[in-house]
């Protein structure tokens, strides 16, 4: 009776801890989050584009083994409390597995495009609060919209044509989805052409026999 006793007394103080824990934490989250001062402007990338990507996004990582779909989940749980420490290792978060380090390389090209207008101190205010933004839905699709925009902005084939015309062809999403997978890490290869390359294609089910 007795040790059953000391069980819900530990039991309670350790949930009452945890309460003042878990209060103090979102205090210092407030305080943190209340120096991001900013007005956002979504680039006018159609929704479609945006879906789809999410879409093939959320299925290759459905498809991934377990040990890799925990580590992307956890990845997601760090950047609500450890964002500092996602934003060092570059880890990718959020819908879209965004990398921290991908979107601070686009703030300059979103303020001068007139997508991002900051208010007070915030630009001096830390970037590793981009890896947390990247958990939240509405920032999630404008930190995405961003990239693609930038990546249309900057392949010359693409900067020709409208996002109505770009929508409307699956091939041109598929080479938009190559560019923000990184074009196998050459994107000059990536500008010389609107080929998409073949995971691309695969991911969005453009492939042969699909």
């Amino acid at each position: 009776m007795e040790s059953m006793k000391l069980f819900i007394i530990g039991l309670a103080t350790g949930i009452v801890l945890t309460m003042v824990l878990v209060g103090v934490l979102a205090a210092r989250k407030a305080e943190w989050l209340s120096h991001y001062r900013f007005e956002l402007v979504q680039p006018p990338v159609p929704a479609i584009v945006l879906q789809l990507i999410r879409n093939a996004e959320a299925e290759f990582y459905s498809q991934q083994p377990l040990w890799r779909r925990l580590a992307e989940e956890t990845q997601d749980a760090l950047a609500i409390v450890a964002p500092g420490l996602v934003y060092r290792l570059n880890l990718s978060v959020g819908p879209y597995r965004m990398k921290a380090r991908t979107v601070e390389d686009l703030l300059r090209w979103a303020i001068d495009a007139d997508y991002l207008r900051l208010r007070g101190d915030t630009e001096a205010a830390s970037h590793a609060a981009i890896s947390y933004f990247a958990e939240q839905p509405v920032l999630s699709d404008w930190e995405s919209a961003i990239y693609l925009a930038w990546l249309r902005d900057s392949h010359p084939g693409l900067a020709e044509l409208s996002w109505s015309e770009i929508a409307e062809t699956p091939q041109l999403i598929a080479k938009l989805y190559s560019g923000y997978m990184g074009a196998g890490g050459d994107m000059d290869l990536w500008r010389s052409t609107l080929e998409p390359g073949p995971v691309a294609l695969e991911r969005l089910l453009l492939g042969e026999g699909q």
